[in-house]
C-alpha cells in the first residue's frame, strides 16, 4: 500500500530532484498514517488484537451479500462457502493483493474520498457479475472460481455498476 502511495504521489518530471523525491515520500508516509489511524478508514483495526476490525468488515460484507444478492448468498451457504473463504483477502487488503493495479487505484481513489462504502460496493459488483457462473458451481469449483477471479475482473465493468449500488451508511 505504501508503495502504491509513492506511485500516486510521484511525478515523472520530479524524478531527479532529491528534495522533491523526499517530499513525495513524506506525502506517501502521511497518507498511509492517515489511512491506518483516522476516520473513516481505521485500517489499523483490521490487524489489531483479536482482529475486531476484520470481523466487523466481514460481518458487514456478509450481510450486504445477503441483502443485495440473496440467491447467491443462499447458494454459497448451501455449498458451505463462508465469506472468509473468498472475501478476506479482497477486503483486508482493499483489493491490493490480487486484483489488477488499474482496479486497485480506482478503488483506492474512491476509498480515500468516501471510506469503506466503495470497498463493499466493489465486492457486490464483482459478485453480481460472477453470480450467473457461481450459481451453477459446487463447493470445489466455487473455490477454484474465486481463486482465478481477480485476474479476470474487468475494472470498467465493475465501476459501471459500483455507484448504482445504494449503500446508505459508511
Amino acid at each position: 500500500i505504501a508503495a502504491m502511495f509513492l506511485v500516486i504521489t510521484h511525478q515523472e518530471e520530479d524524478q531527479d530532484i532529491p528534495e522533491v523525491i523526499m517530499r513525495h515520500e513524506e506525502q506517501a508516509f502521511w497518507l498511509l498514517a492517515t489511512v491506518m489511524n483516522e476516520e473513516p478508514f481505521h485500517c489499523r483495526e483490521l490487524f489489531g488484537e483479536g482482529m475486531s476490525g476484520a470481523h466487523r468488515v466481514l460481518y458487514v460484507a456478509e450481510k450486504l451479500i445477503g441483502q443485495f444478492l440473496p440467491k447467491l448468498s443462499k447458494h454459497l451457504e448451501k455449498e458451505g462457502i463462508h465469506i472468509t473463504m473468498f472475501a478476506t483477502q479482497w477486503l483486508l487488503t482493499l483489493y491490493t493483493s490480487s486484483f489488477p493495479f488499474e482496479l486497485v487505484t480506482r478503488v483506492w481513489d474512491c476509498f480515500l474520498a468516501e471510506g469503506w462504502k466503495i470497498v463493499y460496493r466493489v465486492m457486490l459488483a464483482i459478485l453480481d457479475d460472477a453470480s450467473p457462473d457461481l450459481l451453477k458451481l459446487h463447493f470445489e469449483d466455487i473455490l477454484g472460481y474465486f481463486r482465478d477471479l481477480p485476474s479476470k475482473v474487468n475494472g470498467d465493468a465493475v465501476f459501471a455498476k459500483v455507484f448504482a449500488i445504494p449503500l446508505k451508511h459508511r
